[in-house]
């Protein structure tokens, strides 16, 4: 039984979406314990699962710690010698990740600063497909059918959401994203792809040289309402204009003012619509309770309504300060758990829950709802070519949806201007949404 041990509780809660009111089944299941610890339980490996559980794992693995199988070490192909409660509160609790960030610090949401070894835990959702595994188990230990126990597996929740940094094509802008494709064409031809250095090329001169209207939000809210859709805009609520800011916020913080009449508009029009407004913290608001409270009260005054909902600009992001420096900001729900630099679980999961406060050794009162892709990943990072970022996102989409998974997806607003010519890409993925 789980009762007595609050670490083991909480992966059961993490979980409940997939046995509501049933979770004693789940502890019923005949698995030998190991401790739950903060230290990383060996390496990731594949375990065989049987054939009654082939739909649920991948190539007939599922993935787990090495350090969670009880007994003989010698025993990896036994999939009963495994605590798999203990796998997903590593998963869930982001244990390798953690051990990372305190001997190198935070990499602030750069897949490429991790050890090559954790990437296969970034690929699917292996804690949702374990809690789907548990289920299917209890349901034949019990001799009953998985509907008759637990109820159908549940639908995927997928939210839209846009991180609004920009709204004209600023001389910050301008240079960063010149830059960035000179960048991209210099990494192309150094790998003899000179086509795609051609188009990078052109890319860097239309963002030093054309016009820059940026103003997009109608246009999504158009769409989206078409698709039967409402999203999450989180807005930054940092300072405005050059006298206010120093030369590194001016060129990493987006540089609108909140309450522009245009930006106040648009939120108006979001918020009488249907549609959430939450929080984009600026760059370095990542660790300040004090910083991101003041932006999120910004934005709360100009929107009329409470802002709960948020995402760190840049996804900058620790594990050890991050999420309570939001909880203790006034936020709620947080959906900054991603990659920059690539789509992903980047804590093996697909779930909105509560983060293990390892201090104070019980669950946050902030939600966190991973972010498992984002346009850049596709075009920036991957330079994939209009038709292709579809089947892409695709790829992460059919993921989510296989788990009965809940995530967030982010779409930057200025992108789909002719600027960035990422619109079609934003049409594909409303597709595969609705």
């Amino acid at each position: 039984m789980t009762g007595s041990d609050p670490k083991r509780s909480w992966v059961l809660a993490c979980g409940n979406r997939y046995w509501p009111d049933s979770a004693s089944a789940i502890e019923k299941l005949p698995m030998n314990h190991v401790p739950l610890g903060d230290d990383v339980p060996g390496e990731l490996i594949c375990v065989k699962v049987p054939d009654w559980a082939g739909d649920i794992a991948v190539d007939g693995n599922l993935l787990a710690y090495s350090g969670c199988l009880s007994g003989d070490p010698s025993a990896r192909s036994d999939w009963r010698r495994f605590d798999w409660i203990a796998v997903a509160w590593h998963m869930l609790n982001g244990t390798s990740e953690r051990a990372h960030e305190q001997r190198n610090g935070p990499v602030l949401s750069y897949a490429f600063r991790l050890p090559e070894e954790l990437h296969l835990l970034f690929d699917r959702a292996w804690a949702n497909r374990i809690f789907l595994f548990l289920r299917r188990w209890a349901a034949r230990e019990e001799r009953m059918s998985e509907e008759q126990l637990f109820g159908t597996v549940p639908k995927a929740e997928i939210v839209l959401t846009h991180d609004v940094d920009a709204i004209r094509l600023t001389p910050e802008i301008r240079l960063k994203q010149t830059a960035f494709q000179l960048a991209n064409a210099l990494r192309s031809a150094t790998h003899a792809r000179f086509l795609q250095a051609g188009v990078r090329l052109v890319d860097a001169a239309r963002f030093a040289f054309s016009p820059g209207d940026l103003r997009t939000i109608g246009r999504i809210r158009e769409m989206e309402q078409a698709a039967g859709l409402r999203s999450v805009f989180h807005f930054y609520g940092g300072p405005a204009g050059w006298a206010r800011r120093t030369p590194r916020r001016m060129l990493i913080d987006p540089g609108y003012d909140v309450g522009s009449p245009y930006v106040a508009g648009e939120i108006g029009a979001l918020r009488d619509g249907g549609w959430q407004v939450g929080l984009h913290q600026s760059f370095e608001a990542w660790s300040s309770p004090a910083s991101m409270e003041r932006e999120r009260q910004r934005v709360e005054a100009v929107s009329g309504a409470p802002v709960v909902h948020c995402r760190q600009h840049w996804l900058r992001f620790s594990w050890e300060t991050t999420w309570r420096a939001q909880e203790r900001a006034g936020l709620a729900v947080d959906s900054t758990l991603g990659f920059n630099d690539r789509p992903g679980f980047r804590a093996g999961h697909a779930l909105r829950l509560f983060p293990w406060d390892r201090a104070a050794g019980i669950p946050m009162q902030l939600a966190v709802m991973p972010m498992v892709m984002m346009d850049s990943q596709f075009y920036d990072y991957a330079q994939l070519s209009a038709d292709a970022a579809g089947p892409g996102m695709k790829r992460w989409i059919d993921e989510i949806r296989a788990v009965g998974g809940e995530a967030s997806v982010n779409w930057h607003p200025h992108t789909i201007t002719g600027l960035y010519g990422w619109g079609k890409g934003f049409e594909d993925l409303l597709g595969l949404l609705s």
